[in-house]
């Protein structure tokens, strides 16, 4: 068996809790409310969702005549989008989160011959919305409505690459034309359209000595960190990370969503596929035309404005190097401040090899006291059980084991992160919540009696209720290196 508790005479472990109830929701006045004092983020439970399979709330934009769009094909547009957000509000709010993370919402690369844009990551333009999730507009009618709710707003955001333009056959590192082509079927545009970005061709000699890009070729070894840094991932085009133009059109960007809308907190896409001094030049730069995300949000009334990061680094039992990697982009080697929290891979690899595929529970235990040493802020790192990039937890375990997972988020230092679907025994992946979107089944999905809705609310409710599991320190009281086992109410 697994136990563990706090150093508090709170509540400790919830796995037993069944108490439901909704919080009510503000009525919105006349002015829209962007701009709202940062929480405390360690008080916060972010509900994390793919704005194209949570809810179609203006079909008018679904179709955009390019062919991106069928929702009957998971590699195509569903129809979810910003006004679909905004519709599920109460929804998500009863469920207990705080904070609302949407997929990237700027103008995207819909098709880039295989697969379609649909999830935001595949940029063109950055200081744009991408007419399929809604206009600015609408961006700042979900922003209000999140701040009157007392809820805040995370925007997804990427600074490593933008969409897949361009790939090589026969790369030579000495002549970045050599094997250069343009993709033949982008849709629905060959290149970005934003300055400086849309300099993407290198047999053009202004667009080669502006060095926008890293002409390079797809990782082949993600085991070498000058390919993590600086060639392709998935065949998405590198930004030259190290350039000032490249980072002041990126600040530029992502400032304007901070001041036009009122984005509360960023999660930075692919993190660690961009160097840490890139990583602190966009949040602290004193560039007084474009100065970093901080200070932009500071000009906002935002004092704690909040950056975690994605590092897809999951550490086997008994080491600690890839708790160390995601660690040097919160603390640089210099112990200087770079984002305030990376999601915890780490953890989720343990909890999903402990609770849904029945390793020892000891490696879960000795993650949990590696977690406090190894992370200068471990209360800060949102933890999380499933998203986008994986298979669902209940892919591979059971429902009970799901249940003490979530308990266990839920109690354990950091910020609880749901992924939409979570709490609807999702199976699949990117399945949609919305009846007409991709693999719904035919059947809207947000049913505030169902089972792992009302489990997940009552822990959300207890967790509020006692600081302790926003604070705590754990301490593991036993651990088994022989078997499984499932953590037990105290």
């Amino acid at each position: 068996m697994f136990f563990f508790n706090s150093r508090s005479k709170a509540t400790t472990l919830l796995a037993c809790l069944t108490l439901s109830g909704f919080l009510n929701s503000a009525t919105a006045g006349p002015a829209l409310k962007l701009h709202v004092p940062s929480p405390d983020w360690r008080d916060q439970i972010i509900y994390f969702l793919m704005t194209d399979r949570f809810e179609d709330g203006n079909p008018h934009n679904n179709n955009q005549g390019a062919g991106e769009f069928n929702p009957q094909k998971e590699s195509h547009y569903s129809g979810g989008d910003l006004a679909g957000v905004k519709k599920r509000l109460d929804y998500i709010q009863g469920l207990g989160a705080t904070a609302v993370w949407i997929t990237p919402p700027v103008a995207n690369q819909w098709w880039n011959g295989e697969y379609g844009g649909y999830h935001g990551y595949w940029a063109s333009h950055f200081k744009r919305l991408d007419p399929h999730v809604g206009t600015l507009k609408e961006y700042q009618a979900l922003s209000d409505a999140l701040h009157r709710k007392g809820m805040y707003l995370v925007q997804d955001i990427v600074l490593n690459h933008t969409g897949d333009f361009f790939r090589y056959k026969n790369w030579s590192p000495q002549d970045p034309a050599q094997g250069f082509e343009f993709k033949p079927t982008s849709v629905p545009m060959k290149a970005p359209t934003q300055a400086p970005f849309d300099m993407n061709d290198p047999r053009n000699p202004v667009h080669r000595a502006a060095g926008i890009y890293h002409w390079t070729p797809d990782v082949n070894n993600y085991n070498d960190r000058q390919q993590e840094l600086n060639f392709q991932m998935s065949g998405l085009d590198d930004l030259n990370s190290e350039n000032p133009v490249v980072r002041r059109a990126l600040r530029d960007s992502y400032g304007h969503w901070i001041r036009q809308v009122g984005v509360d907190a960023f999660r930075l896409d692919t993190a660690v596929f961009v160097p840490p001094d890139a990583v602190q030049d966009f949040l602290y730069a004193k560039d007084p035309k474009h100065p970093g995300m901080r200070i932009v949000a500071q000009q906002t009334g935002r004092k704690d404005f909040f950056t975690f990061g994605e590092g897809f680094a999951i550490d086997r039992a008994g080491e600690t190097k890839a708790m160390r990697k995601i660690e040097g982009y919160v603390r640089d080697g210099q112990g200087k401040p770079v984002m305030q929290g990376m999601l915890n891979f780490p953890l989720y690899g343990s909890l999903g090899e402990v609770m849904a595929r029945g390793r020892p529970t000891q490696e879960l235990g000795e993650r949990i006291r590696q977690m406090m040493t190894v992370h200068s802020d471990p209360h800060r790192m949102p933890s999380f059980l499933d998203n986008h990039d994986v298979d669902r937890f209940l892919k591979g375990g059971h429902e009970v084991a799901l249940r003490q997972s979530l308990a266990a988020i839920m109690t354990l230092p950091g910020i609880p992160t749901l992924y939409y679907g979570t709490e609807q025994g999702f199976k699949e992946q990117r399945a949609a919540m919305f009846a007409a979107g991709y693999g719904s089944g035919g059947k809207d999905h947000f049913d505030t009696q169902a089972p792992l809705y009302l489990f997940t609310q009552s822990l959300a409710q207890v967790r509020k209720q006692h600081r302790v599991f926003s604070r705590g320190v754990p301490t593991v009281l036993r651990d088994d290196a022989a078997g499984a086992g499932l953590a037990t109410c105290a």
